[in-house]
C-alpha cells in the first residue's frame, strides 16, 4: 500500500508541474519585451520609468539623460521585440512537449446512411437495405511506456527555451550598448562642432591681425592670403562638421526606435572627466563574463538541447508500449440501439525493427548537432575572452588619452596666444600662427576623442562583461 501511496505522490507532482509549464508557458519567458529573464525567480523589469508610456512627458521639452535614453530605446526598439516573440514561441513549443505526458481523448461522433443490396446465391435476386447508423465513441490513449524518448524531447525543448530567453536578456544588453554608443558619438559630433566654431573664431582673429598689419604696412598680401586660407577651411569644416551633428541625431533616432525628423534634446556630458582607474584584473573580468553574457548561458543551453536531441534518438529504436480505451453506443433504424454501451481496451507495443537506417542516421544527425553546438559554444566563449581582453586595454588606454589630451589643449591654447601676440607684435610671423592654430585644432578634436572613447570604453567592458543590465542584487567586478 506504502509503495502505491508513494506512486500515485510521484505521478501527481509530476503531471502538477507538467500542468504548470503546459497550461502557462508564457511565465517562463520574459514579461515584456523590454524585461529581462531570471531563471526561478520571475521576470524582473529593466525600464521601470517609462513602462506606460513609450515617450516620456518631457520628450519634446526637456533634455533626457543617458537613463531615458535607455528606457526609451528598450521600450521602441524592434529587436528586442523581435527575440520577445521568439522566446514566447519557445514557451509554447515547451508546452506543446509536455502534452506527450498525458492521456489524448479523442470524441467522434457518427452518423451512417446506407443504402445496398444483398446478393443471394443462385438465381435469386438481389435484396435491397437501407440502413441508419448513429452514435459517440470517446477514445483515450496513452504511452505508458517510452524509454524516455518523451522526456528527452521535454528537456530539449526546454533547454531551447532557455536559449531564446537567453538570447532575449542579450539583445537587451545590446540595444543598451548601441544607445549608448549612439549617445556618445551624437555628443561628441556636437563637441566637435563646438570645437570646430572655435577654430572658425581663431582663424578670423588671425585673419583680423593679419589685416590689421597689412592696412600698417607691417605685413605682406601673402600673410593676409594665408590667414584667409585658414579662416575659409575653417568655415568650410564647420559646415561638413554641422551635416556630421544630424546624421549622429538621426542614427541615435533610428536606434531608440522612433523617427529621425522627431527633435528632441539631450543632456551633454560633463567637461570634467574622473578618469580614475578602478579595475579588477583580466582575469577577474572573464570569470565574470562566463556567469554573466547571457549569449554564452544562451550557447551552453543550446548544448544541453542538442544532448537531450541524442539522447531521444538513441531511444527511439527502443519500443513503447502504449494503451487505448474506446467506448461508446450506437443507435439503429427503427428505434433500435445497442442494449449497453460497447467498449475496446487494449495495449500495444511498437517495436521498429528496420526502417532503412532511418533511425541510425537520426542518431547520425543528432550528434553532428550536438558537436556544431559545442564548437559554436567554444567559438562564443573565445570570442568573449577576447572582447574582455581588449576592452580591458581600451579603458586603461582611454584613460591616459583623457589626461594627456587635457594637457596638449592646454599647451596648444598657450602656443597659439604666444604665436598670435608674436605676431601682432611684430616678433612672429604668419606661418607660426597657422601652425599653432592647427595645433589648437587637432588638440580640440582629440580631446573631444578621448572623452568619447572614455565613456565608449566603459560601456563596452560593461557589455563584454555582461554587466550593462545586473540585477538589483548582482554584483559586477567592474
Amino acid at each position: 500500500m506504502s509503495t502505491r501511496i508513494i506512486a500515485l505522490s510521484v505521478l501527481s507532482a509530476l503531471l502538477t508541474s507538467c500542468a504548470r509549464d503546459a497550461l502557462d508557458p508564457f511565465a517562463l519567458t520574459p514579461a515584456t519585451p523590454f524585461s529581462t529573464w531570471t531563471p526561478l525567480k520571475g521576470n524582473r523589469l529593466i525600464s521601470a520609468r517609462f513602462c506606460e508610456t513609450l515617450l516620456p512627458p518631457t520628450f519634446a521639452d526637456g533634455e533626457m539623460n543617458l537613463a531615458d535614453l535607455i528606457d526609451i530605446g528598450l521600450q521602441n526598439n524592434p529587436t528586442t521585440k523581435q527575440t520577445w516573440a521568439l522566446a514566447r514561441a519557445a514557451s509554447a513549443q515547451y508546452g506543446q512537449s509536455l502534452s506527450e505526458f498525458y492521456p489524448n481523448i479523442q470524441f467522434t461522433s457518427q452518423y451512417t446512411r446506407q443504402k445496398g443490396e444483398f446478393i443471394q446465391g443462385g438465381s435469386l435476386p438481389p435484396i435491397p437495405y437501407l440502413t441508419t447508423t448513429a452514435g459517440p465513441d470517446c477514445t483515450l490513449t496513452y504511452t505508458l511506456f517510452d524509454f524516455g524518448q518523451r522526456t528527452a524531447q521535454s528537456i530539449a525543448a526546454r533547454e531551447a527555451l532557455y536559449v531564446a530567453d537567453w538570447t532575449h536578456n542579450q539583445q537587451i544588453q545590446t540595444v543598451i550598448q548601441i544607445v549608448m554608443n549612439d549617445y556618445y558619438d551624437y555628443i561628441y559630433q556636437r563637441k566637435v562642432q563646438s570645437s570646430t566654431e572655435e577654430n572658425l573664431e581663431n582663424a578670423k582673429m588671425a585673419l583680423d591681425a593679419a589685416n590689421h598689419r597689412f592696412a600698417l604696412g607691417l605685413a605682406a598680401m601673402g600673410d593676409v592670403a594665408q590667414a584667409r586660407t585658414q579662416f575659409l577651411q575653417s568655415k568650410i569644416n564647420l559646415t561638413s562638421q554641422k551635416q556630421n551633428v544630424e546624421n549622429a541625431f538621426a542614427e541615435l533616432a533610428m536606434d531608440l526606435g522612433l523617427p529621425a525628423n522627431i527633435p528632441f534634446k539631450v543632456q551633454s556630458m560633463p567637461e570634467e572627466i574622473e578618469s580614475t582607474l578602478c579595475l579588477e584584473s583580466v582575469d577577474q573580468l572573464v570569470a565574470v563574463a562566463q556567469t554573466q553574457r547571457a549569449d554564452l548561458l544562451a550557447a551552453q543551453a543550446n548544448v544541453r538541447s542538442k544532448e537531450s536531441l541524442v539522447a531521444k534518438a538513441r531511444r527511439a529504436v527502443y519500443p513503447v508500449i502504449a494503451t487505448n480505451f474506446d467506448v461508446g453506443k450506437y443507435w439503429y433504424d427503427h428505434g433500435r440501439q445497442e442494449s449497453s454501451p460497447h467498449w475496446t481496451a487494449e495495449i500495444s507495443i511498437n517495436f521498429p525493427i528496420f526502417q532503412g537506417f532511418f533511425y541510425k542516421n537520426g542518431i547520425k544527425n543528432a550528434e553532428a548537432n550536438l558537436e556544431n553546438s559545442r564548437a559554436q559554444f567554444l567559438q562564443t566563449e573565445l570570442s568573449i575572452i577576447q572582447t574582455v581582453t581588449t576592452s580591458h586595454m581600451n579603458v586603461k588606454t582611454a584613460a591616459q588619452n583623457v589626461k594627456d589630451t587635457d594637457e596638449y589643449l592646454q599647451s596648444a591654447e598657450v602656443e597659439f596666444n604666444i604665436a598670435l601676440s608674436g605676431y601682432k607684435a611684430g616678433i612672429a610671423t604668419i606661418l607660426d600662427v597657422m601652425s599653432a592654430q592647427s595645433s589648437l585644432a587637432d588638440a580640440r578634436a582629440k580631446k573631444a576623442g578621448a572623452q568619447k572613447a572614455w565613456y565608449s570604453s566603459l560601456a563596452a567592458i560593461a557589455y563584454a562583461t555582461g554587466c550593462l543590465c545586473m540585477p538589483a542584487e548582482g554584483k559586477c567586478a567592474i
